[in-house]
Order: structure tokens, then C-alpha cells, then sequence
């Protein structure tokens, strides 16, 4: 008597949802796309709540879960865990935990990527839609700057100066964004088969690099620079220092223009808010704050005054105030340097846990980069080094390892890392 055959449960619900990793996969593309778009919040919002059913209903029909093991766990969840310590010693609880929820969606936005874009094919897609995704917010950025500037007013109340924000929330957005994005362009440029492939890539990689200029966020541009450093040296390639050099040296020059353009008529340049982004005065805000957050962190060195980034504004908005009034610059409304407000915010113990994540997930990108030079995967490696090198420069300014830029941060990351074992043997 023949044994009946028994299908494997994964085979049967795969036939019952044959297309559930399509319509995850292509959701969370969607999903990736709507990031750098402020009018397309809703889209995000809502289409993570569908992702989370999505991925709840593949978890329940092939009886397993998605995770893969990477070679930044440990680190990611000794960090997180931490943060989700201290949030109950916050001052404002409530917020601090609405933050670290945000800091959950991330981690599972970075498991989700690992898995769903594991193959080569779904990967090299992710990497076409993202360049792509860069050229159109440059490309609108440069044309806001020529025909459609936006108006403001500088840190003094002085006069109006020209903003772009692209399709992002701020220039401050656009400018970090910008550093996320170039190193995957131009890594993808070394990599891709076929001229018109990289012809594209690289003109949009060089439309990036012009639209952070016409930002004039001196953190941007010095967090470019240092990205040049690190990918010229990670390549090796004579061709590759070339090409940073040029455009390294045409911003070096356009910004040292501008500066004499300044001195001699501030007239001439009002497109840009001479009083604070030609001078030292933003500067020396942040050094009047910085001390100040590093006096709020030896208050409380453990577990801080709670994660989140308007948390330290919060709770000290009175003592910001008497600072402010004995300062001769105005106080910003935080830490602006994500470094610093970590540790404010959940103690030394978060921040040495962030340094030890970022060094991880530079160690991951190590390995892959002995492989065959212009492969798909020494140019990811390259990217995410890239990218938490500029990061990490950007982010010593300023304090926008948050929200969207955050959650496209972890993108890039799973989209670079790879897990330690296949996804078959799982």
C-alpha cells in the first residue's frame, strides 16, 4: 500500500497566496518611494499599518517568521533595548515612548528589507528605483532654486533669502536626504553594466552634488566631502578620485565665490541668508547648546531625561530661555547633534550602544568589499560605508536621524547588509 503524500504546510498556503511576497515586496516599494515626499505622509502612514497586516498574514499562512539573522543584531537590539529601558525614567514618558515606537517601526523596516529584497533581482530594482527617486527630488530642487524659490527669513529676522526643500519637509530634509542618496548613485555608476546605465546614474549622482550646493548647508557639503574621502579611498580607482575631485573642487570654489561675494556687496547675494550661512553665528549657537546639553547630561548620565528628539527642548524650554537671554546668539530649539541627543535623552549607555552600531554596520560593509571590484555587491558595501560615514558628519550638526530620513537610513541599510546565512537555510 502506497504512503499518501503530505504537502509541506509552506507549499500549501504558497499555493492558497501565491503572490504575497509580489504584493509585500511591491507595497514596501511603494512604501520606500513615498519617504521623500511630504505631500505623500498619508501614503507612508497608511501604508505602513498595511505592511504590518501584510506581514502578520505571511507570518500566519507559512508558520515562521521573516527575520534574518545580520551582523548588526546584537548591537541593534542591545541599543534598542536600552532605549526601551530608560523610557519609563523619562520626564515625559508618553513622548519618549511614541518615539521609541518610531525607533521599532525602523528595526522591522530594516528586517523587512533584508528579507523580502534577499535576491539579487529585487535588490538591483530597489537600487533603480531609489537613484531614480534622487534624480526627480534634485532635479525639482535645482528648478525651485531658478524659477521657484521659497521665501523666508534668516536667524535674525533679516533679510528674505531663496530655500529649497524639493519635495521634502525642509532645506535641512533635502540636504540630509542628499548625503543618504549620492553614495548609492555613485557607487551604482561603478557597478551597473552598460554606458547609458551608468551615464544615468552618475548625471545624477553630479545633479545631487549641485542641488546640495544650492542648499548652502555647510554641514551638507562637508558631510559630501568626507563621503569623497572615504569612497576614493574604498575604490581605489585613479578614474573615481577624478571625478570627486572635480566636483569636490568646483563646490570648494563655488563656496569660497560666494564668501568674496559677501564681503565685497551682501547685496549681491540675496538668495541665500548671508547673516547666518556666511558667518559664524549658527556656529556659535551650537556651541552654546552643546555645552549646555553636556551639562544636562552629566545630571542624569544613565538613563537621561527621555529619547526623542524634541524631548530636550521640552523639558528644558525655561532654562533655554534665561540662557538665551544671558547669550549673544539665539539658542536652538535642541541639541542639533544626534550624537549628543542620544545620550541626553537615554544616557551614555544609548550613545555607546549607537557608536557600537554604526561600527557594525561599517564592519558589515567591510567584508563584501574583497569581492570582484564593480560587482552589484562590493557597490552596495561601498554604499552603506558611504553612507554611515556621511551620516555620522551631517548628523554631528544637526539632529535628523529621524522620522522619514531615519526610516530611509534603515532602507539603505537593508538593502547593503547581508544576512549570515541564506534565506534557505533560515
Amino acid at each position: 500500500m502506497a504512503c499518501p503524500v503530505i504537502a509541506s504546510p509552506v507549499a500549501a498556503t504558497t499555493s492558497v497566496l501565491p503572490n504575497l511576497d509580489s504584493i509585500i515586496r511591491g507595497l514596501l516599494c511603494l512604501y520606500i518611494f513615498s519617504l521623500p515626499f511630504k505631500r505623500l505622509l498619508f501614503l507612508e502612514r497608511n501604508g505602513f499599518i498595511i505592511l504590518i497586516v501584510l506581514l502578520a498574514l505571511w507570518c500566519a499562512v507559512n508558520r515562521r517568521h521573516f527575520f534574518l539573522r545580520t551582523p548588526i543584531d546584537l548591537p541593534l537590539i542591545a541599543f534598542v533595548a536600552w532605549v526601551g529601558f530608560t523610557v519609563p525614567f523619562a520626564t515625559f514618558p508618553a513622548y519618549s515612548f511614541q518615539e521609541f515606537a518610531k525607533l521599532l517601526q525602523q528595526g522591522l523596516i530594516f528586517y523587512t528589507v533584508v528579507f523580502f529584497f534577499r535576491e539579487p533581482v529585487h535588490r538591483r530594482r530597489l537600487v533603480w528605483m531609489l537613484v531614480g527617486t534622487l534624480a526627480l527630488v534634485s532635479a525639482y530642487g535645482i528648478w525651485q532654486f531658478d524659477t521657484r524659490p521659497w521665501m523666508g527669513r534668516d536667524a535674525q529676522g533679516g533679510r528674505e533669502y531663496h530655500l529649497i526643500e524639493s519635495f521634502l519637509s525642509g532645506d535641512v530634509a533635502l540636504a540630509t536626504y542628499l548625503v543618504m542618496l549620492v553614495p548609492l548613485s555613485a557607487a551604482a555608476a561603478l557597478s551597473w553594466s552598460g554606458e547609458w546605465k551608468r551615464f544615468l546614474a552618475g548625471g545624477t549622482a553630479a545633479l545631487a552634488v549641485l542641488c546640495q550646493f544650492l542648499t548652502f548647508s555647510r554641514a551638507g557639503l562637508l558631510a559630501m566631502l568626507g563621503e569623497a574621502i572615504v569612497f576614493v579611498w574604498l575604490t581605489g580607482q585613479k578614474k573615481v578620485a577624478y571625478w570627486a575631485g572635480a566636483l569636490v573642487l568646483a563646490c570648494v570654489v563655488g563656496a569660497a565665490g560666494l564668501l568674496i561675494a559677501n564681503e565685497k556687496d551682501p547685496e549681491m547675494l540675496r538668495f541665500i541668508p548671508a547673516a547666518s550661512k556666511l558667518t559664524e553665528y549658527n556656529l556659535d549657537a551650537r556651541f552654546t547648546i552643546w555645552r549646555f546639553g553636556l551639562a544636562k547630561l552629566w545630571e542624569h548620565p544613565l538613563v537621561g531625561i527621555g529619547f526623542g528628539k524634541d524631548n530636550f527642548h521640552i523639558v528644558t524650554q525655561l532654562e533655554s530661555q534665561k540662557l538665551e537671554s544671558a547669550a549673544t546668539t539665539a539658542i536652538p530649539a535642541g541639541t542639533h547633534n544626534t550624537f549628543l541627543d542620544i545620550a541626553v535623552g537615554s544616557g551614555i549607555p544609548a550613545l555607546l550602544g549607537f557608536v557600537w552600531l554604526l561600527g557594525a554596520i561599517v564592519r558589515a560593509g567591510l567584508n563584501p568589499l574583497r569581492s570582484v571590484p564593480g560587482s552589484f555587491e562590493n557597490a552596495l558595501a561601498l554604499t552603506v560605508i558611504t553612507v554611515v560615514t556621511g551620516m555620522a558628519i551631517r548628523n554631528f550638526f544637526d539632529h535628523m536621524w529621524v522620522g522619514a530620513l531615519a526610516v530611509q537610513f534603515w532602507v539603505l541599510v537593508g538593502l547593503c547588509v547581508r544576512p549570515k546565512a541564506p534565506a534557505s537555510d533560515v
